[in-house]
Parts: structure tokens; sequence; C-alpha cells
């Protein structure tokens, strides 16, 4: 069985560890083989390169941990096409471990629901950031726009984006280190003044979500906690610019998860004029830039069986 795995955009400003996007470019793909030992192996056919020993494997890690909690009599073979770059902050781990999520639950008939499965892929997520957090394998297993509302009991609520929303990715060729180490630096505690501020942005964006108002969407990427604290550690560089870049074009801008992508959300008549402009912006501080330009997409998906 063969799998899709998109690229997912998480935090999109204000909602750090809630807020989640999956996007239809890019995506990778994912095969899976049933192999007769209780293991998970892993193959990566072409692409990024990632680690092949299961338990450092965000997709490996889920194989074992569903084959050991289910009791399952075989494993899996997971080749992977990978297309997300990793460290990028598209969620190339997530895809991986959303996809493997859910072709164990597809291929040993295991009725798993959304959220189960989003569980799991976020087991995955211990191998890459250190913490099962959950922003971007909810969408990657949901699509579209997604709000992680609880952690225990998990509930996850998933809205579909309005049509126009085009979504430009700028992804500068800029190594930002670990996600771990993007985790690290963000404050422990806020003042209540940021608190009201990203809680009001936040609101105003996720109701965007819901009544389909594009404009709303973009008032509300406007984040004053984690985005800041990444800038000063160095993380995220060019940050003041981007979003002035952004707002001067009128689209609203955030940094992709924990960077270096950075998104832009835009109308789609205008989309070609803001991805020539992160471009040229990446070029004028001398750092090649790839440029997607997309837009909400589904969450993992079957393509053919063989």
């Amino acid at each position: 069985m063969r799998v899709r795995a998109p690229a997912t955009s998480a935090n999109l400003g204000p909602g750090f560890d809630v807020f989640g996007l999956a996007l239809r470019e890019p995506y990778d793909v994912v095969e899976a083989v049933e192999i007769p030992e209780k293991t998970a192996r892993i193959k990566v056919m072409e692409g990024y390169q990632v680690p092949v020993d299961p338990r450092e494997n965000t997709g490996g890690y889920v194989v074992l941990s569903m084959i050991r909690d289910f009791d399952l009599d075989k494993g899996l073979e997971l080749r992977i096409w990978k297309r997300i770059r990793p460290g990028s902050g598209l969620g190339s781990s997530a895809a991986t471990a959303a996809a493997a999520a859910y072709l164990v639950n597809e291929i040993f008939d295991l009725n798993l629901g959304l959220e189960d499965l989003v569980h799991y892929a976020s087991l995955g997520e211990v191998v890459s950031a250190g913490v099962p957090h959950l922003d971007n394998v909810a969408p990657a297993i949901y699509g579209g726009f997604t709000i992680v509302s609880s952690r225990d009991p998990l509930k996850i609520y998933g809205i579909d984006p309005p049509s126009e929303i085009a979504v430009v990715v700028a992804l500068p060729e800029i190594e930002k280190g670990s996600t771990k180490k993007a985790r690290e630096v963000v404050p422990k505690e806020v003042s209540i003044s940021d608190l009201v501020h990203n809680v009001g942005k936040a609101s105003v964006l996720a109701a965007g979500m819901a009544l389909k108002d594009l404009e709303m969407i973009k008032a509300g990427m406007a984040d004053v906690v984690v985005e800041p604290a990444r800038s000063r550690a160095g993380i995220i560089p060019h940050y003041e610019e981007l979003k002035s870049l952004g707002e001067a074009l009128g689209a609203g801008v955030a940094v992709s998860g924990a960077g270096p992508a950075v998104i832009g959300v835009i109308e789609k008549a205008s989309a070609s004029k803001l991805a020539s402009s992160f471009k040229e912006f990446y070029k004028s501080k001398g750092c090649g830039c790839e440029v997607y330009v997309t837009e909400p997409g589904p969450g993992v998906s079957k393509l053919e069986e063989r």
C-alpha cells in the first residue's frame, strides 16, 4: 500500500503547539510491505536521507509502538520517497510518522479513529523533537486546518480553510539546527500582556478559518512570544524584515513551525508576486531559497495499491 503524506505548517504565528495546516505541496510518498518479523524496516528509495534504524526514524518508531500496543504478529517495511526536506519547518518528520500510523491501521484493520492515529503519529515526534508534539501530525492526518484543544483527553478540531487561500512557502538554504533546540528557547513564562495579545490573535485566526474570511486569518498571524524568542536566539534570521515584507504585500506571514521555512498566506491572484518577493529578499541577503506556491491540502491519503 502506498500513501501520500503532506508537508504541514505548524503554529501560524500565535498558535504554538495548537494550530497546524496541511499543504498540498510538497509531500512524501511512503509504501508499506508486510514482513513476517514483528519489527519495522526502513528503506529510503529517493530524496533526502533520513535514519534507517527504526528506533531513530519517526515512522519506524510509530510502527514499533503499534506492533507492541496491538500485539501484531507481523511487521512492516516502510519505503520512503522523502521529498520534504528534514529540518525545514515543514513537518518532514511528521509526514513519515503520520504515514506510518495510517499504514499500520489500514494494513492490520485496526479501525482506529483520527484522534487515535494522531496519538500514535505523535509518538514518532519524540525521535526528532524530544516530545510528542501534535501540531504537525494533526493536520498531516486530518488535512486542512487543525486545532489541538486538549492533550489529555486528546481533542482535535478540523476546519476546512477558505478556498481562495494561497500559501507561499519560502525555504531558505539556512541550517536552523534541531527542532529540539528550537523548542528549548521558547519562554517558559510570559507576561499577561503577551498572553492577551496571542489569545486575541489566535482567536481571530481560528474564527477566520471557520468563517472563510481570509483577512481575519492574515490579521491573526501575529505572535509576540515564540517567533520573537527564536529570532533573538538566531534561529530565524531576518524575522522582522520578513514580517514587514508580508505586511507591505498584504499577506499574513509567519515562521513555519520552528523554521527556517516562512509561509505567507495571501489571495491566489497575488501568490506569484509574493513568491517573487520572497525569492528576491533572500537573494539580497546572499541566500538561496526554494519557493513553493501551494494551498491547504488533504491529510495522508492512499495512492495506488501494489
